[in-house]
C-alpha cells in the first residue's frame, strides 16, 4: 500500500504465482514439459518413428491448451471445467427441484449450501443472533449488519485513517483463534421513486394547511424518480474446533463464534455496526437473494419459515447464468486487480445504483503469521527461479515481470517487519426478473468494472450457483 501526501493512493496487489517457466505456474509447466517429452520417450523405449504422427499432434494440442489463455485462465482449465459441467448437466446434477427430492434432501438448500443449518443463539446479555452451521466442515458463520458512512466529502486524512483502521481490523483477525475467513457484502437494490409518491399521497391530511400540502407535493415531485437501498453486512467463518476453548458441544461452539464476532471493532473504519444478524435477518438476506420480491416481506412471514424454505423451489445452474424461481442471476469473479495505484473510491462505480439488483462481495482470508512467512518466501523463491531460467535461456525479462518481482520482494519485506498478509477476491452478482434484461444487466456490470480503475472480472463459468451463495452469510468461502 502506498499513500501520497495529498491524495491517498493504494495498490501493489499481485496474484500468487508458483515456480514455472515463462508465465506458467508449476502444474502448467509440468503438463507442458510432459507433453513435449512423452513422444520422445515413447520413441526411445522402442516405438517406431510412425508413432510421432499420432503422439506429435496430441502433444501439440496439450501444449496449446496449457499455454494459451481465455478469460484469464488456461484453455485446459476452461475445457476441463466445461466437460465437468456438461457431465453434471447430463446427469441432472445442475437442476434442483425441492418438491421432487426425497427425504432428507428435500430439507436442504441447493448446491454448496446443502450441508448448512440455521441455528438461533441467545447470548448471556439477552441478545439474539443467527448462526449458520456447516454440518460437513463443522464451521459456523455469523454476521454483523452494517451501515457504511459516506466518505466522498471527507478529507484525505480522514480517508487515510479509515483505510488504516480497516487494515488493522483485518490484521487482528489473524490473531483471533478459529477465524478462517471474512467477507464484506454490499447489496444495492434499485426501486422506483413512485413508491415515495404513493407513500406520501396516502398520508396527506386533507385538513392540513394549504402551504404545507403544496410544499410536500413539490418536494415529492422534485425527488429523484429512481433511487436505491443499500444493505451491508460482514460475515465471519469460524471453526470452533481450532479455538483454545475446545468446545464440547453446539452450545459452546456457538459461544466461541459469538465471542469472535464481538471482538471485531469497526468503529474507526468509517462504518457503524447496527447489530448482530439474527436468524430472521439471515433468512431475509438469503430469501431476498433467491426471490427478490420477498425481500421486504413482514417479519411474521419469516418467523414461520424453516431453513430450506428460504431457498428456491426450483433452480437451474446453467454454464453462464443461474435460474431460480423465475429470476436469473449472473455472477462474476475477479480476474485481475488494478495494476496501477488507485484512490479509495475505486469501487464507487461498481457500488453505484444501477437498473438491476447488484451484490458485491469482498472475500478475505487473513494468513496466520507462520503461514504468511512461508507464502512470501515461496513467492520470492519462485521469482528467483524464473529469473535464473531467463538468464540461462538468455531471455530478457519484460517490464511486467520486473514489476511483479519488485512487488513480491516488497511484500516479503513488509511481512518481515510485522505486516499482516491477506488473500482476497471479489465477487459480483446481478439479478433480473425478465430474462430479456439479462444482456443489459451484463453490460451494466461490464461498464461499472471498466470504470473501477482497471478492475477486470470474468463470468463464473460453470459455477454460477456457487458464486451466487458466496455473497450470502451462509459460510461458503472460496478462499478456504
Amino acid at each position: 500500500m502506498t499513500a501520497t501526501t495529498n491524495q491517498p493512493l493504494y495498490g501493489g496487489w499481485r496474484r500468487s504465482r508458483s515456480m514455472g517457466i515463462w508465465s506458467l505456474n508449476t502444474p502448467q509447466t509440468v503438463i507442458a514439459m510432459g507433453a513435449m517429452l512423452t513422444p520422445i520417450l515413447l520413441l526411445v523405449v522402442g516405438g517406431s518413428p510412425s508413432t510421432l504422427v499420432v503422439t506429435g499432434p496430441l502433444a501439440l494440442v496439450v501444449i496449446v491448451l496449457t499455454v494459451v489463455q481465455r478469460h484469464g485462465m488456461p484453455l485446459m482449465s476452461y475445457a476441463v471445467g466445461r466437460a465437468r459441467w456438461s457431465w453434471a448437466h447430463m446427469r441432472g446434477e445442475t437442476s434442483y427441484r425441492s418438491v421432487f427430492l426425497p427425504a432428507p434432501e428435500c430439507l436442504d438448500l441447493p448446491g454448496m449450501a446443502a450441508p448448512t443449518k440455521l441455528v438461533r443463539a441467545e447470548s448471556p446479555d439477552g441478545g439474539r443472533a443467527g448462526l449458520v452451521w456447516n454440518q460437513r466442515t463443522g464451521s459456523m458463520t455469523a454476521a454483523l449488519l452494517l451501515n457504511p458512512a459516506g466518505s466522498l466529502l471527507s478529507s484525505a486524512s480522514t480517508v487515510r485513517a479509515h483505510v488504516s483502521a480497516y487494515g488493522d481490523v483485518l490484521a487482528r483477525l489473524a490473531d483471533e483463534e478459529g477465524v478462517q475467513g471474512a467477507s464484506v457484502t454490499l447489496q444495492i437494490t434499485p426501486f422506483s421513486g413512485a413508491a415515495l409518491s404513493d407513500h406520501v399521497q396516502g398520508r396527506l391530511d386533507p385538513g392540513a394547511p394549504k402551504l404545507a400540502r403544496q410544499t410536500i407535493t413539490e418536494l415529492v415531485d422534485r425527488a429523484p424518480r429512481a433511487s436505491a437501498s443499500l444493505t451491508a453486512w460482514m460475515s465471519l467463518v469460524i471453526d470452533p474446533a481450532t479455538s483454545p476453548q475446545r468446545p464440547k458441544g453446539p452450545a459452546e461452539a456457538a459461544a466461541v463464534t459469538l465471542g469472535a464476532l464481538d471482538a471485531v471493532d469497526l468503529g474507526g473504519a468509517g462504518v457503524t455496526v447496527l447489530r448482530r444478524a439474527t436468524d430472521l435477518d439471515i433468512k431475509r438476506l438469503v430469501r431476498g437473494a433467491f426471490v427478490p420480491a420477498d425481500r421486504d416481506a413482514p417479519a411474521s412471514q419469516y418467523e414461520d419459515l424453516v431453513w430450506h424454505e428460504v431457498g428456491p423451489v426450483a433452480a437451474e445452474d446453467d454454464w453462464d447464468s443461474y435460474q431460480h424461481d423465475g429470476y436469473r442471476s449472473v455472477s462474476y469473479v475477479l480476474r485481475e486487480a488494478p495494476r496501477k495505484l488507485v484512490t479509495y473510491d475505486v469501487l464507487l462505480k461498481l457500488l453505484a445504483p444501477g437498473q438491476f439488483t447488484r451484490r458485491v462481495t469482498l472475500a478475505y482470508r487473513v494468513l496466520p503469521t507462520e503461514e504468511a512467512q512461508s507464502v512470501v518466501e515461496r513467492e520470492v523463491n519462485a521469482n528467483e527461479a524464473r529469473e535464473e531460467y531467463r538468464q540461462r535461456t538468455k531471455r530478457t525479462s519484460t517490464r511486467r515481470e520486473r514489476v511483479d518481482k519488485d512487488r513480491a520482494e516488497r511484500t516479503a519485506e513488509e511481512e518481515a517487519l510485522g505486516a499482516g498478509m491477506v488473500q482476497w477476491s471479489l465477487y459480483v452478482t446481478t439479478t433480473v426478473a425478465d430474462p430479456a434484461d439479462l444482456g443489459a444487466a451484463r453490460r451494466e456490470i461490464d461498464k461499472a468494472a471498466r470504470g473501477a480503475g482497471g478492475l477486470r472480472l470474468r463470468p463464473a463459468f460453470g459455477g454460477q450457483a456457487a458464486a451466487m451463495v458466496v455473497g450470502l452469510p451462509v459460510g461458503i468461502h472460496p478462499l478456504l
